[in-house]
């Protein structure tokens, strides 16, 4: 008789983990990275050519069975659409900021689509002469990388 207890919380207790781990985003529906483009000229670099490696890269290494390359449930967007520098009163930094707007259309539940714009930025020290180095320009594309995948994955709004 204990041990059907036992058994019984053993059952209930790994139920309720692995409902924890469950994602808002459908398992079952294919994720197409659609076109990425971009209105403003961040010198030295192709910021969209270089979010659309990171966000599949991103993908594939956490939900490497939802990424296609055609005709997907979802078709994810993205226009780059400005940037700008902010001195920081009274500190010797300076702030980039980068806005892009991003697009989820949901091909087989169009409800669930949605647009929305993400604005990552990063400071750096004044003193900096490559206000675009490779170091900066990456630290933004990994906080929007890890912003868009966790509002496709994670977010019921």
């Amino acid at each position: 008789m204990a041990y059907k207890k036992i058994f019984f919380v053993f059952i209930f207790i790994f139920f309720m983990i692995i409902g924890c781990y469950h994602s808002f985003f459908d398992e079952k529906k294919t994720i197409e990275i659609g076109e990425i483009s971009e209105q403003v000229n961040i010198p030295k670099r192709s910021i969209s050519f270089d979010f659309k490696k990171s966000i599949e890269n991103y993908i594939m290494k956490h939900h490497p069975s939802n990424l296609v390359l055609k005709n997907g449930d979802v078709v994810l967007k993205c226009v780059f659409l400005n940037y700008a520098i902010i001195p920081l009163e009274d500190l010797p930094l300076k702030k980039i900021k980068v806005t892009a707007k991003i697009s989820y259309i949901d091909n087989s539940e169009p409800e669930k689509s949605w647009e929305k714009s993400f604005v990552v930025s990063e400071v750096f020290s004044k003193e900096k002469t490559n206000l675009f180095s490779k170091e900066i320009v990456d630290k933004i594309i990994e906080k929007l990388t890890i912003q868009v995948y966790h509002k496709i994955f994670y977010d019921s709004e």
